[in-house]
């Protein structure tokens, strides 16, 4: 981690604990630009990539948001064995410390009730109304629990499905371009994608006073 990356940990950190949750994932989350394509491309590149997004999606560019470390240099996810537990790793961390082969993630946030309804819609009509014979139980309460909080995942979708439009096409140039995978999630409004990231920044806010 560079003397920069750290110090823009620090001043997140210091941010979390002195300002509101929901100013924190409005400052952070929604506005400014995102730490990859400042780091790796000029200003024009994450306008292309949203504006293209946005065309295949049928949304405005607007509705289109890079969250993760992709957005902030460094995940704010609690650790997968403790859930307590926020590490704070820098974008591409584990990939330049040989822990893993493949890069960080871009993480990409859809905002648009008509898209999550659509797909919803399409979802349900592709399983024949959740036929168990084409979508398992597990399927369905992983995609249950992730629409219940007003959020379409495709990491959690029926192995058969795929979203509509031209999103594959785009999502496979930029894989390639980029050469890291991207990721999408469909919010049903903006309250449902501001109460999620809210309520991760709250319970960061809880790890960071039990440490001081």
């Amino acid at each position: 981690m560079s003397k920069l990356e750290i110090k823009e940990l620090y001043d997140f950190k210091q941010e979390c604990l002195k300002n509101t949750a929901e100013m924190i994932a409005q400052k952070y989350l929604i506005e400014g630009s995102s730490y990859f394509f400042s780091l790796y491309y000029d200003g024009h590149e994450e306008y292309l990539f949203k504006k293209e997004l946005a065309l295949s999606l049928n949304v405005h560019l607007r509705d289109i948001c890079i969250v993760g470390s992709a957005k902030l240099g460094f995940s704010i996810k609690p650790d997968k064995n403790q859930p307590g537990f926020y590490p704070f790793k820098c974008f591409d961390e584990d990939f330049d410390k040989g822990l893993k082969d493949e890069k960080s993630d871009i993480d990409v946030a859809v905002i648009s009730s008509i898209l999550f309804d659509r797909q919803i819609q399409r979802i349900y009509e592709h399983t024949s109304c959740y036929d168990k014979n084409l979508i398992t139980n597990q399927e369905i309460r992983s995609l249950g629990s992730y629409v219940l909080k007003g959020w379409v995942y495709p990491k959690v979708l029926p192995r058969t499905y795929q979203l509509d439009g031209e999103y594959i096409k785009v999502k496979d140039t930029y894989e390639k371009a980029f050469g890291r995978e991207i990721n999408i999630g469909i919010y049903k409004s903006w309250y449902y994608f501001e109460m999620y990231h809210q309520n991760n920044i709250k319970n960061l806010y809880l790890n960071l006073i039990s440490s001081i």
